[in-house]
């Protein structure tokens, strides 16, 4: 369809070379030093300014591990949570932040991995956030609910986010998804270009997401700034759509991060998108183990990047979202039972 052309205006990311992601996973122990490379989609995101803000404190704290000695922890962005999983199994990054939905989807060979599945997945390192995903549309555009989106411009985040994947898995359970294709109603685009689209009039409605109660994700405040907004009701179809989808459900919660707007409810619609970082095999336990540490110790310094990167200085939240039947990084784990968690319910990874 030509006419989708037209709507695809996503910019053109250069490639991201092994030789720009390749990473060292070093000797660790003996005050050696071990570098990890770190796939998040970019930091304008909410797990990339969390990893961002873990990378700091990392580097404050991490000289006096031992026996895992330094441990670097370098953020590469990827561009999303596909790409970064795609790169984690070439041997790019040994580390990665992703959603438990489209690392799901990876070991069950689902879209987007269904044409190219991956050969081996990362181990679950411990929880960032849970994110509330929920649909607004521009004031005056007569967007209700979603079965008003089919006809309009619609933004479902970018193409290459394993966000939107969920989006699309979520509107095809409601019956919508292939209504929107049809209609042309689809716009694709970075999150960089949402907000001038929306003052351009070329964007009518978007999803997008809070995270952990506490704020939106960087690209979004820009988008609350320049935009006049109204929340959109998930339709009856849609809400069991989120029920009947993997990983997510739907709840009815407090509006909250859209400071400039003024909702006329002060509940929204959202279905729920999980977050973690994930760890590799290749990394030894006793990084993992001190990573799981530096965590647990400084979540005050971390939520000073990303106010919501969960609490952790209660260990019971680190284990909040894991998923029962993808194993836990040995270090972690390790970390957390001593600490108290009740593991019982999860894998410990191979060494």
């Amino acid at each position: 369809m030509t006419s989708s052309r037209r709507r695809d205006i996503l910019k053109v990311a250069s490639g991201v070379g092994a030789a720009a992601l390749a990473g060292c996973l070093g000797g660790g122990g003996g005050g050696g030093a071990t570098s990890l490379s770190v796939g998040i989609p970019s930091a304008s995101t909410t797990t990339g300014a969390a990893s961002n803000s873990f990378q700091r404190v990392v580097k404050e704290q991490s000289g006096d591990t031992e026996p895992a000695g330094e441990i670097r922890w370098q953020n590469q962005e990827t561009g999303g949570d596909p790409p970064s999983l795609r790169q984690f199994a070439q041997g790019n990054v040994q580390a990665l932040t992703a959603g438990n939905f489209i690392v799901a989807s990876a070991q069950e060979d689902m879209a987007p991995f269904s044409e190219r599945p991956l050969d081996t997945l990362p181990q679950q390192m411990f929880s960032i956030t849970p994110l509330h995903m929920h649909v607004l549309s521009v004031k005056g555009s007569g967007i209700q609910t979603t079965d008003d989106l089919v006809g309009s411009n619609f933004w479902p985040l970018p193409p290459s986010w394993g966000l939107r994947q969920q989006a699309e898995t979520v509107f095809s359970n409601a019956g919508l998804w292939s209504e929107l294709q049809d209609s042309d109603s689809i716009v694709n685009a970075d999150t960089g270009d949402v907000a001038g689209l929306i003052e351009e009039g070329n964007v009518d409605a978007l999803v997008a997401y809070g995270a952990g109660f506490a704020n939106l994700a960087g690209w979004a405040t820009e988008v609350d700034a320049r935009a006049d907004l109204q929340l959109v009701e998930f339709s009856d179809g849609f809400t069991e759509a989120a029920n009947n989808t993997r990983g997510t459900s739907h709840s009815e919660i407090d509006a909250y991060g859209w400071e400039q707007q003024n909702f006329e409810a002060s509940k929204m619609d959202v279905y729920g998108a999980d977050f973690q970082f994930w760890l590799g095999s290749g990394v030894s336990r006793d990084v993992g183990y001190e990573l799981a540490r530096i965590s647990n110790e400084n979540t005050a310094s971390i939520q000073e990047g990303q106010p919501a990167y969960l609490d952790h200085s209660d260990a019971k939240n680190m284990a909040s979202l894991y998923l029962e039947d993808i194993p836990v990084h040995p270090g972690p784990y390790d970390y957390l039972e001593e600490q108290g968690v009740d593991m019982s319910a999860y894998t410990r990874g191979g060494e």
